[in-house]
């Protein structure tokens, strides 16, 4: 009840915003005041937030005819009943696959047997991240790892037909407001500007890296060959990759090759370890202080509330909780979400923003086992986390000039700057401890990690390329008018661009969820902020990650104006230079 309750007034609520848009009696005296003299002697800060209005005003149609204006608001309102529709598809998904514990050869026994039905004794898998996952990378039944793949990709309701109406009701709204494509409206707001900017800057990295991928598709073929034969499943005919291959055999060269077996690793980095050692570090770094709550109203007995203080002025910044793992109807990705801005109240006190982190790491086991995450689940909590400092340290005092409004295409960029820590000797110390010896991860381990890292990253890099490009292609100018045309899509596409054949029927647009929000016409900022993170630890961090000095420095140069300005202002005053390429290729292994 409380979550359709919470579905409906969110709707509501985004419906609302969007309202606000289009109100012309408060955009006339906006305009009218932008045209004063007082307007016309305001600071920076209030120059740029009175800009910013105006221009997210007359990006919303005010310039329109009332016909015109009113029509918009039905796709706007529409298009929001269509995401809310697909969202919660996606977060009351039932769907259950049911295996012999034979047919799970390979994984963790402890993860089998916490998914055994008493009475039946067959094993109960969910498309939830943490069943899908372990089954993916180390499940040796091809066809145990074919099953999976095709039911997350098959399920989730009539999600593809939500995908379809979204896209076109984007597409006529761009056309109201004068633009070629919904992509156009998107990025005329990005570092980007363009989507014809985006797609050569896709395609230059896609030329770099298709070589290396092709090398890399062809070392997992040759290895799925000989796994075969070892198991004495091999036949006369032409062994392929398939896209349930992948992350089985990319897992498989880890462990031959590198000595890298997540799955063992998986016992030094108990999750309480990792979230304590990841809170102690950002605190270090960005000059703060986390004092848990205990007592306070929460949603759910796991949630933790915590209060941050600067650590030199003992000035509050804010609040944020954690809801770290997965439950029914929960949102089952990760993300940030924004519950109260910073805003300065009528009696010239402050009221601090609050943020919360979702995420569906696993939980703890029935019998009270702790739940122990594995390396790419640490890169993610820490990744998400410094979107929490994002949004606490930017010190806008309004929606216009606080993280939420920066650039799409860079709001990745501090986060995917701070996965860089995970892959320090001194960081992986602080974030591991074996659960039964107390011993944090073994240097040989550490040694093995770090010389994986870019194992696999061609054929990695080209499915990021496919999913901005999918992106881009849906909100482009001549959108798919149905989920059969974005079915076609799908199956040219994701061979041409990422070299994995599409299984028949398979379509990944039923639960990318990123395209039916904020994300929409901006999945390629990924990558864009990739590009952007790696020039920044090359410049300032990678000496020293643990700089004080450099730390500030990011948090109040890059962190605190939040939207406000030039990003590329900002990034170039912190790197002492304007970012360039050159880092991000090297640090993929794709430039030596």
């Amino acid at each position: 009840v409380m979550r359709e309750a919470a579905t409906k007034a969110a709707s509501a609520f985004a419906a609302l915003k969007k309202g606000g848009k289009t109100r012309k009696d408060v955009y006339a005296q906006v305009l009218a005041f932008s045209e004063s003299a007082e307007a016309k002697g305001l600071p920076e800060y209030e120059a740029y937030f009175v800009g910013a209005i105006l221009n997210g005003f007359e990006r919303s149609g005010l310039a329109l005819s009332p016909e015109q204006a009113a029509e918009l608001r039905k796709l706007l309102d529409e298009d929001t009943e269509v995401c809310s529709k697909y969202k919660t598809n996606l977060g009351e998904d039932k769907t259950k696959i049911t295996f012999a514990s034979e047919e799970l050869e390979g994984c963790d026994p402890e993860f089998v047997k916490d998914r055994t039905d008493k009475e039946t004794g067959q094993v109960v898998i969910t498309l939830k991240m943490p069943d899908v996952l372990p089954i993916m990378q180390y499940c040796a039944v091809a066809e145990t790892r074919r099953k999976v793949t095709i039911a997350r990709d098959c399920a989730y309701g009539n999600n593809l037909d939500l995908c379809a109406q979204g896209v076109q009701l984007r597409k006529k709204s761009a056309a109201i407001l004068g633009y070629k494509s919904w992509a156009h409206y998107v990025t005329e707001r990005r570092m980007s500007g363009s989507p014809e900017k985006v797609f050569v800057f896709l395609g230059g990295i896609e030329e770099k890296a298709k070589p290396g991928a092709l090398a890399d598709k062809e070392r997992l073929r040759l290895l799925k060959k000989a796994h075969l034969e070892e198991r004495g499943e091999s036949t006369d005919a032409e062994v392929t990759i398939e896209s349930w291959d992948v992350a089985f055999y990319h897992a498989m060269i880890l462990k031959r090759e590198y000595g890298v077996d997540h799955e063992a690793i998986r016992k030094y980095f108990p999750c309480p370890v990792v979230v304590e050692g990841t809170l102690s570090i950002y605190q270090e770094l960005l000059g703060l202080k986390f004092t848990e709550i205990h007592k306070f109203d929460a949603w759910h007995p796991e949630v933790r509330l915590f209060v941050v203080h600067d650590a030199a002025t003992s000035e509050r910044i804010g609040h944020f909780y954690l809801d770290l793992h997965p439950r029914d109807g929960k949102y089952n990705h990760a993300a940030i979400f924004h519950l109260l801005k910073r805003k300065q109240l009528p009696d010239g006190s402050w009221q601090t923003p609050v943020d919360c982190m979702l995420t569906n790491l696993p939980a703890p086991s029935a019998d009270g086992k702790p739940a122990f995450l594995r390396h790419d689940d640490v890169v993610t909590f820490f990744h998400e986390f410094g979107h929490i400092m994002h949004g606490l340290c930017a010190e806008g005092a309004a929606n216009s000039t606080t993280l939420a409004k920066c650039p799409r295409d860079f709001v990745e960029a501090p986060s995917q700057m701070l996965e860089n820590w995970c892959y320090n000797r001194g960081v992986l110390r602080r974030l591991s401890k074996h659960v039964e010896s107390g011993e944090c991860l073994p240097e040989a381990n550490v040694t093995a990690l770090l010389a994986a890292k870019n194992v696999n990253e061609g054929l990695m890099m080209l499915r990021q390329l496919y999913l901005g490009l999918l992106d881009l292609s849906i909100h482009g100018e001549s959108p798919p008018a149905d989920a059969a045309g974005l079915q076609a899509l799908v199956d040219e596409l994701r061979p041409r661009i990422s070299l994995l054949n599409n299984p028949p029927g398979c379509n990944m647009l039923r639960n990318f969820g990123h395209l039916m929000n904020q994300y929409s016409a901006a999945y390629y900022g990924y990558l864009w902020a990739e590009v952007l993170s790696a020039d920044m630890f090359a410049s300032r961090f990678e000496q020293d990650p643990f700089s004080k000095e450099a730390g500030m420095a990011y948090r109040m140069t890059v962190l605190a104006p939040g939207g406000v300005g030039s990003i590329a202002g900002h990034l170039a005053k912190f790197l002492g230079h304007g970012p360039t390429q050159e880092p991000f290729l090297r640090s993929r292994g794709i430039l030596k």
